[in-house]
């Protein structure tokens, strides 16, 4: 299998150079001191994340084949607690690191092999018509291969990644950038998420129902998009669902009868209702 994949990469990697040219390691690690990110893990099931990073600092190696950035990662991740009336539970965390970048001439195929299997170009309407160089491929052992996308933006880095497991049947890893600021050029919002932040402030204005439930449950409220979570009593995720205004309905007939709860995050707050499954 191995000799046959080096046959292909050695084929594709001669042909891909008859296609568009791909942007440069260089082009695509562009920072300056003062450049801020944000990143999010929004795979299934996932609760409300993010990871702020600002570059705080850069230098070159002396031969300036290799860039360094210093970077300053504010971030948080959520957890369910379960006692008494279920809510999110916030955890942030600061810290610093230092990343680096090498062979800034060649060609992203260096970076990532990925492209040497498959490639697109585009203008990325969610980042602000950015220039985008992507790859999206299937890689294992011919049976139930995993799926891979890896999207890198002009002076962004990498800006979506995602993993599908074939063998296990579920997203390893799904990371988007929904936020950057470069100088004066601002795309997106900016999560502004501390401590201290009111999570229940929509309880009142988004309801689930009917309550108790057969088939269906309808999200009641005013929302554009809603990412709803189906946890069990255990709190363990059961299904998920993007819901807009006309299409606000979960098809729950297939979930045996009992207790469960419904993580709804919007743009706003995330929330947690409870409803019942005849």
């Amino acid at each position: 299998m191995k000799t046959n994949f080096l046959i292909l990469f050695a084929f594709l990697l001669f042909h891909v150079a008859d296609s568009q040219e791909l942007m440069t390691i260089g082009e695509v690690f562009d920072f300056e001191a003062g450049d801020e990110f944000q990143t999010r893990s929004t795979a299934n099931y996932q609760p409300p994340n993010a990871d702020r990073i600002t570059v705080t600092g850069k230098h070159y190696s002396e031969n300036h084949d290799t860039v360094f950035y210093n970077l300053y990662h504010d971030m948080y991740y959520t957890t369910v607690v379960w006692e008494g009336e279920p809510f999110l539970e916030y955890h942030f965390g600061i810290f610093n690191n230092t990343v680096f970048y090498t062979d800034l001439d060649s060609s992203l195929l260096l970076y990532d092999f990925g492209f040497s299997i498959n490639q697109y170009f585009e203008n990325s309407t969610q980042l602000c018509d950015s220039l985008i160089n992507g790859c999206a491929y299937s890689w294992g052992p011919g049976f139930e291969d995993d799926y891979i996308i890896h999207d890198y933006g002009r002076g962004l880095g990498m800006t979506y990644e995602y993993h599908y497991s074939g063998m296990g049947g579920y997203e390893l890893s799904k990371n988007t950038l929904f936020y950057y600021k470069k100088g004066i050029e601002i795309c997106g919002t900016p999560d502004m998420t501390s401590v201290g932040t009111q999570f229940h402030s929509l309880q009142q204005e988004l309801t689930v129902f009917p309550n108790p439930a057969g088939k269906n449950i309808f999200l009641k409220g005013y929302f554009d998009e809603a990412d709803c979570t189906v946890l069990n009593a255990m709190g363990q995720p059961v299904m998920w669902k993007t819901l807009i205004m006309n299409d606000n309905s979960l098809d729950i007939d297939q979930l045996p009868a009992g207790l469960y709860f419904l993580l709804v995050q919007t743009n706003n707050n995330p929330i947690m209702l409870k409803f019942i499954k005849n």
